[in-house]
């Protein structure tokens, strides 16, 4: 296979984050997903329009040579008139502008001091007026990676397209509630050169985003496009990649493609291309050109002030790798670090260590909520105050592993009642484990007397105390009963 090394690889990015706001970017519905019913369908169709220059965009006349019909969902907290394009946008989400501006400021920026609402057209149906709105907050920045300085080209805040619900002969099914959730647009200028690179770019990008705090998880929250050439070919925009570890190899298959032609003589013609599940791309469109985007006109421009910026220049967030970096030094190893960083806890496991063992309060945030989380517990009640509650009664009343489990299912089931009367409504008492013990051993004489008994036993008698009492405990009435059998 021809790979993209020796080609005259140049690749960007652009990377679309959803903003995890209460309201949408440009009206006060609600910024989720709906988990209801559609309350009302409407059906449109949509044609494309000259720009201001008198031009027409050929991705518009591409997409309205299929013909489409499309139907919208609406739905009643999270879709209203604004998003049904039957009222003008209201004020810009001041929450999304704020968190725009702050990452713009984190990638090196310059702020415009007027941030212009443009209409960038778009007809394939994801927008039911035909364009979606969005707003450059920054230009010109730049972010190190280990191969070097790589620029930054744009920070656009933008509203989210519709989400396709189901596609028909003739016709695509969007649903409302995705359209206008707040999106962060940022791509980078062509200065990557690997493929390896192009994910490290992301992946950084993506730890700048939610550094803020502010960013949406989970599936779909976050998409990746690729803008990929090679000598003698032009841009190649690559939509759709949805994971992070498919970059490096789509990069260099869409390279290997575009070199081959190169080397038989066919043109590499400026188009948009999606990305498959194999990591090779396939036609969507042609590229669009400068003729998409024009004024909001339903919008003033938004004054930005000098006191203002430095205002939040004072207030970044600090960025999640470098709390990485400090809680490394606590003594935990790479892979724990990395668990907490991935489950978004830095913060409460440097709150926590502070007063407890770094190492049981890591095992709690990563392992223990991840496993209750699987069970369907409703762990988001265990604060961190809860939690410093929890971590101060252990240091008194130590228990196993399901003892601390049991403990955790019972304060998220529980969020009032204190750790003490937790543990104690669900503990054995002497007495209790002193019979259960003889009733193992009575069960299992024929493990008495060989080699591993006291081990085997112990297991026994664990499983049946489910946490309710402590190792050591059990093995202290366990050596005594066995002890006097001999």
């Amino acid at each position: 296979m021809v790979t993209a090394k020796g080609s005259g690889l140049k690749c960007g990015i652009e990377i679309h984050q959803q903003l995890d706001t209460l309201h949408k970017l440009f009206c006060g519905c609600a910024a989720r997903l709906s988990a209801d019913r559609y309350s009302v369908a409407m059906t449109r169709k949509l044609r494309p329009v000259a720009g201001e220059m008198g031009s027409t965009d050929s991705a518009a006349v591409f997409e309205k040579a299929k013909g489409m019909e499309f139907q919208y969902f609406s739905y009643p907290l999270e879709s209203c008139l604004v998003e049904a394009d039957e009222e003008p946008p209201h004020q810009i989400n001041q929450e999304a502008l704020e968190v725009a501006l702050k990452v713009a400021l984190m990638l090196n920026c310059e702020i415009p001091g007027e941030i212009h609402v443009m209409r960038k057209t778009v007809i394939d149906g994801s927008n039911t007026s035909g364009f979606q709105r969005t707003a450059l907050v920054g230009m010109n920045g730049w972010m190190q990676t280990p191969s070097g300085k790589v620029g930054i080209s744009n920070v656009c805040l933008e509203e989210d397209s519709c989400q396709i619900v189901r596609k028909e002969a003739g016709r695509t099914v969007y649903g409302l509630d995705r359209l206008g959730i707040p999106l962060i647009e940022i791509g980078t200028s062509p200065d990557i050169h690997e493929p390896q690179q192009a994910m490290d770019v992301a992946e950084k990008i993506g730890m700048v985003l939610q550094s803020t705090g502010a960013a949406k998880k989970g599936l779909g929250t976050i998409r990746q496009d690729l803008n990929v050439s090679v000598d003698g070919g032009e841009r190649i925009e690559v939509k759709g990649v949805q994971r992070l570890g498919m970059i490096p190899k789509v990069v260099e298959m869409e390279a290997a493609r575009q070199k081959v032609l190169a080397t038989k003589g066919k043109p590499v013609a400026s188009e948009v291309r999606k990305a498959l599940p194999d990591c090779r791309t396939e036609f969507l469109r042609p590229m669009s050109g400068t003729a998409r985007l024009y004024p909001e006109t339903d919008m003033s421009p938004i004054e930005i002030g000098k006191d203002y910026i430095a205002m939040l220049k004072r207030n970044l967030p600090e960025l999640i790798s470098d709390k990485a970096k400090r809680v490394a030094s606590s003594g935990l190893n790479d892979e724990m670090v990395n668990q907490l960083k991935q489950a978004g806890q830095l913060d409460a496991f440097e709150a926590l260590a502070k007063a407890f063992d770094p190492k049981v309060v890591a095992v709690v945030l990563t392992s223990f909520v991840k496993q209750l989380k699987g069970e369907g517990i409703a762990i988001e009640k265990l604060t961190q105050e809860r939690l410093h509650e929890m971590f101060s009664f252990l240091n008194v009343n130590p228990l196993p592993k399901e003892g601390m489990l049991d403990l955790m299912r019972g304060m998220s089931n529980s969020p009032q009642k204190a750790p003490k009367d937790l543990a104690k409504a669900g503990g054995m008492s002497d007495d209790e484990v002193r019979v259960l013990v003889r009733k193992v051993i009575s069960q299992k004489k024929e493990l008495i007397g060989q080699h591993n008994a006291e081990q085997a036993l112990m297991g026994l008698v664990m499983k049946e105390v489910h946490g309710r009492a402590s190792g050591a405990t059990v093995m202290k009435f366990l050596k005594e009963e066995l002890g006097a059998r001999k």
